[in-house]
This record gives structure tokens, C-alpha cells and sequence, in this order.
């Protein structure tokens, strides 16, 4: 929203908080969609557990995805960066690209052509999904659960848990030289390996016991790694996410960004597993509302920001408002028009109410 009313040097007021939030936000979703999909394997066999993930992810893209919540994406993004001036409904056909078809290509890995504004979470998590597929499956074996029995053992000993540093820096130092930018190949590896990580965990408990010896450690360790980023990014202007080559600076910066990553994922695993542990109502309603508001939130605060930012407000105080209405924004929708409507729960990939209990009548009733 830079060409509605802030320059880059007054944003720029934020990059500490963007710099810390990319540290950890979108590599501990695919963490606990790792930890989501072994517990789902438990009750579903392969088939099962792709069509599940068809249902939850690419059903909501496809529909209220590409219809609704993209297409304002996509005209305030234009607009507010100068590249179009007219209506809205002379740019829905670019944002479609003539068309949605599905088409693969070298240098990106999306499986359409539509333009994924915040929705390519949806399409890198059903990719990861089903190329995890066989190896999760290998790893529910008795071969597979004493190989996690093995890695459990070694990561609840002191410093055993920053064994995952060593795939993780290996796939960014790897990859990030040769795939440039965001939400690139690069960027899926990095991701894939978060969710094989999450499955890990999901399959024995003293990976939580390791994230809880270590949660102190992992803090002073994060907070480092975040200060360290932003000397790289502020004060070397390293390039990223961006054209990275390769050097030792690169190195440097691969193995900061993945200690970095990590250390704030354990923290927070820690202190979930040490304070935040205990089922509620208001844990259940936040675990179903999580996907609604991923697909809602990003829309939403785009529309909020389009009025707001305009109004020339000190930038402390516009974010903050910005943020406070569209949390009620968003809240309201899913409360009023998602949460209590089976056929729109099904479009924002939530479980259809009462289906478990008419199964269990027909069940029965056989």
C-alpha cells in the first residue's frame, strides 16, 4: 500500500517486524500442517488423505479463492503501485490470465496460471502434501517409527534439538543461489522439510520434551539470529529476498536465517508445550477457525488499508487500527456467514457439521 499514502522510507519503520515475523510465521504453518498430517493418516488411508487435502486446500482456492478474495488482491496491488488506473472489472480477466489452467513450470512452483496473491500457501502446502505422501506412509512402518524413536531419543538430550538446523541451512544454502525471489523452488524445499519436521514430531513426544529444555536457549539464539538479519539487511544491504549469489556472505547469511528459524519455531514450541497445553473452548474454536481467517486475513486487511492509509495518520498509530478492524472485520464474517452455513464451511475447507454423527447413525443403523 505504498502508493496509497506512505513512502518506502516510513515503512521502513516496520521492517524489524516483518524481518522477525519471516523468520518463523510461514515455516512453523507448514511445521504444524506436518504435525496435522500424521495425526490424519492415523484414521485415513493414502486416498483418503488426498482427497481430505483436495477438499481443505484446493477446493477453497479454486472457489472463493480465485472468485472473491483475489481479485481485490490484485486491483489494489496494481493500483496502489501505479501500474493501472481504471475499474476493477476490466481487470478481472488479466488476474485470470484469460483463463485458470493448470500448467507447470521450471522456474516457479505454482500449479496455475491464476495470480496466488497470499493463496500460494494453499497451493505449496497441497504440493508438499502429496510429495510427502510416501514417505509419510514409510515412516508409520515399524521400521519408519524406530528411525523417529532413534531421532526423538538423540533431540530431548542437550542441544540434540538443533539437529534440524543441519537440512534445514543444507536446502537454503542449496537453493536459494539458484532460485531467486519469494515463494520460489527454494522456498518449497525449505518448506517441505518444516513439514517433514512437524510429521516428526507428531510421532513421539520427547521432540516437545527437547523444544521445552531448550526454550530459553532457543530465545537468546532467535533473538540474535533476528538482529544479525537486520545488520545483513539494513546495514549490508544484502539482497533478499532477492538475486542472493553465491559466497561466503551467502553462507553466513543461509545458516543465520536457518538457526534463526529454528530457534524461534522450539521457543515457541516450548513455551506452547510448558504453559498453553490444556484444551478449552477457546483453543477448539480458534483450531477450526484457522484456515477461514488465513483465507480472509489477507483480503481484508488490503480493503482496511485502502481507507485508512489515505488518511495521512502517524504510521504507529494507522497500523494498529488497521489491524484492530480487521480482526472485528474478519471475525464478524466468519461468525456470521462462514462458521454456521455447512455449504460455506465446505467452500473455506472446514469439515461439513454433524457428518461424523450421521455416519455413525448409518453406521449403526447397518
Amino acid at each position: 500500500l505504498i502508493g496509497s499514502g506512505y513512502t518506502a522510507d516510513r515503512a521502513e519503520i516496520l521492517l524489524p517486524a516483518i524481518a522477525w515475523l519471516d523468520l518463523w510465521t510461514m515455516p512453523i504453518f507448514f511445521l504444524l500442517s506436518g504435525f496435522g498430517s500424521w495425526y490424519s493418516l492415523k484414521s485415513r488411508s493414502g486416498i483418503r488423505y488426498l482427497w481430505e487435502r483436495v477438499t481443505r486446500l484446493l477446493i477453497p482456492f479454486y472457489t472463493v479463492g480465485a472468485f472473491l478474495l483475489l481479485p481485490p488482491q490484485f486491483y489494489i496491488d496494481r493500483v496502489s503501485h501505479g501500474r493501472y488506473s481504471g475499474s476493477i472489472w476490466k481487470l478481472i480477466p488479466p488476474h485470470w490470465d484469460g483463463h485458470p489452467t493448470f500448467r507447470f513450470r521450471f522456474d516457479e512452483p505454482y500449479l496455475t496460471n491464476l495470480w496466488p496473491g497470499h493463496l500460494w500457501f494453499l497451493q505449496f502446502l497441497f504440493t508438499v502434501s502429496v510429495l510427502a505422501l510416501p514417505l509419510l506412509l514409510l515412516l508409520r512402518t515399524g521400521p519408519g517409527k524406530r528411525a523417529i524413536a532413534w531421532l526423538a531419543k538423540w533431540s530431548a538430550r542437550r542441544g540434540g534439538i538443533f539437529l534440524f538446523t543441519i537440512p534445514l541451512i543444507g536446502v537454503r544454502i542449496a537453493l536459494r543461489s539458484t532460485f531467486h525471489g519469494e515463494h520460489s523452488w527454494a522456498d518449497l524445499a525449505f518448506y517441505g522439510v518444516m513439514f517433514l519436521i512437524g510429521a516428526l514430531f507428531a510421532g513421539d513426544e520427547r521432540f516437545l520434551e527437547g523444544c521445552k529444555r531448550h526454550t530459553w536457549v532457543c530465545l537468546a539464539l532467535g533473538i540474535l539470529a533476528w538482529v544479525g538479519e537486520m545488520v545483513f539487511i539494513l546495514e549490508l544491504r544484502y539482497p533478499y529476498p532477492g538475486f542472493e549469489t553465491f559466497s561466503g556472505r551467502y553462507l553466513l547469511f543461509q545458516a543465520l536465517m536457518g538457526i534463526g528459524s529454528w530457534s524461534w519455531i522450539v521457543f515457541l514450541l516450548g513455551l506452547g508445550a510448558r504453559y498453553f497445553d490444556v484444551d478449552s473452548r477457546v483453543r477448539a474454536y480458534a483450531s477450526e477457525a484457522v484456515l477461514p481467517f488465513y483465507l480472509l486475513h489477507q483480503t481484508v486487511i488490503l480493503l482496511a488499508g485502502w481507507w485508512i492509509i489515505p488518511l495521512k495518520w502517524p504510521i504507529l498509530v494507522s497500523y494498529p487500527v488497521i489491524t484492530l478492524v480487521s480482526f472485528a472485520l474478519i471475525l464478524a464474517v466468519y461468525e456470521v456467514l462462514i462458521r454456521r452455513i455447512n455449504p460455506v464451511r465446505f467452500l473455506f475447507g472446514m469439515r461439513i457439521k454433524g457428518r461424523r454423527l450421521f455416519v455413525r447413525r448409518e453406521t449403526g443403523a447397518r
